[in-house]
């Protein structure tokens, strides 16, 4: 006879140390990720005078700022696509990444206190974090769906493709949340017990993201400087996400492997990382 667990029946101590415990640990505890998830989105908007009205703000005034000025009045090319669904497209891969990340970033240090009273698996602690991140991803993507509808009706026309090409985008979001959980394991660990962390991840990525093509398309950079730009992970996965979308730009099956190749070896070496800092953690406990 199944018998119900639950969260006071968790045995919740550590065990060994290392990275398979690591990875042990945070699938036994695999449950506790509702809790942190829901934590972390509590935590959002506590003590602000609109509360929960800045989910629609947070999303939505940054995205029509940017058509307004980069479409409307400067006129950046999109490639025959209207240029607000072009830069929500780019936007989606390109917020969920830097939001996942700087979320991730500081799932140990908002934790801390929780961690200081009981053990907790640390590997759950960012994932747990980013779940705001999640939800303006989802967002974004319910704008996405109403801007397609809107067009639709304006301009009898679909914008997006289906079929093959759409699992293109599919695959590039999975290398977005990839590349986000594998810098996060490094990031979270530094931004511990250092705000610097914080404050510098805001400013690289204010950097980063003026040399990914979200704005503008890579067609729009002078040729010379292409190769360069390619080098940036995510533009290969912002490009390789519109393209699959709408079929502009050029796909780089090449370039796109290599990424992913990178991606996942940045990824095991972060996790490794990852579970000797908590080993030390643990021990010095």
């Amino acid at each position: 006879m199944a018998v119900d667990i639950g969260p006071s029946d968790w045995e919740i101590t550590p065990h060994t140390t290392g990275l398979r415990q690591t990875v042990s640990d945070a699938w036994r505890h695999r449950r506790l990720l509702g809790f942190l998830s829901t934590r972390a989105v509590q935590k959002m908007y506590r003590r602000t005078v609109l509360g929960w009205v800045w989910l629609f703000i947070n999303p939505l005034f940054p995205l029509a700022l940017r058509a307004l000025i980069f479409g409307g009045l400067i006129g950046v090319s999109s490639e025959g696509i209207p240029y607000f669904l072009f830069l929500v497209a780019g936007s989606i891969a390109w917020d969920t990444f830097a939001s996942s990340l700087t979320w991730g970033t500081r799932g140990l240090e908002m934790n801390r206190h929780l961690v200081d009273q009981i053990y907790v698996p640390r590997a759950l602690l960012p994932f747990g974090n980013t779940a705001p991140a999640l939800l303006d991803f989802a967002m974004k993507l319910a704008v996405f769906a109403v801007a397609i509808g809107y067009y639709l009706a304006a301009d009898d026309r679909i914008y997006v493709r289906g079929g093959i090409p759409l699992l293109w985008a599919v695959a590039a979001l999975g290398l977005v949340f990839a590349l986000s959980s594998a810098l996060t394991f490094f990031t979270s660990v530094w931004g511990e017990g250092r705000r610097d962390m914080r404050f510098t991840l805001g400013q690289l990525l204010s950097i980063w993201y003026l040399l990914t093509p979200v704005l503008y398309p890579l067609s729009a950079v002078p040729e010379r400087y292409r190769d360069w730009m390619l080098a940036n992970p995510m533009a290969v996965v912002v490009e390789t996400f519109k393209w699959g979308l709408f079929g502009t730009g050029e796909l780089r099956p090449m370039a796109f492997g290599v990424t992913a190749a990178a991606i996942g070896a940045l990824w095991l070496a972060g996790l490794m990382y990852f579970a000797r800092a908590e080993a030390q953690a643990i021990a010095e406990r």
